[in-house]
């Protein structure tokens, strides 16, 4: 299962896969529809199924992006799943969102060097990794409970 889902247009292909590449390279497992689908699979399946088992959604807020109805669906489903949710805006200001997703704290990176996008993504890298770890101490303090409690 991936770690992080990225939501986009598909008018934003080109930054959607740098993105990819670049918490890939951090040693995140990224669901990205145009790298991440082989051919013959279901596509709706297989989105739906990556948005699921993810823990983050990064969502590419650009104009386009806003104003795509599979987009929309995409961040429904996120918000009703309670998934952390990165909304990213470069083409417009974060005021500019539309109202469900204006309670998340966007990354604004109007104006930005490469170089500050790149340390911004490996600062969300970070954050999942923190968050895996977390998740394993807590997968391993209930095994070595059940593990008590089955030895009484």
């Amino acid at each position: 299962m991936p770690d992080i889902f990225i939501s986009y247009s598909t008018a934003d292909k080109q930054i959607a896969q740098f993105m990819h590449q670049h918490l890939s390279d951090e040693g995140i497992q990224v669901f990205l529809a145009s790298a991440s689908l082989q051919p013959g699979q279901q596509w709706s399946q297989e989105i739906l199924s990556a948005l699921r088992g993810s823990s983050w959604v990064l969502f590419l807020a650009s104009r386009a992006a806003c104003s795509s109805p599979w987009v929309q669906q995409e961040l429904g489903a996120a918000l009703i799943s309670q998934k952390k949710l990165v909304p990213i805006v470069w083409d417009m200001p974060p005021s500019d969102l539309p109202g469900w997703i204006k309670n998340y704290q966007a990354l604004n990176l109007t104006g930005a060097s490469m170089e500050q996008v790149k340390s911004q993504m490996t600062a969300i890298a970070s954050s999942i990794k923190s968050d895996k770890t977390q998740g394993l101490v807590v997968v391993g303090l209930l095994v070595a409970a059940l593990f008590v409690i089955g030895s009484k």
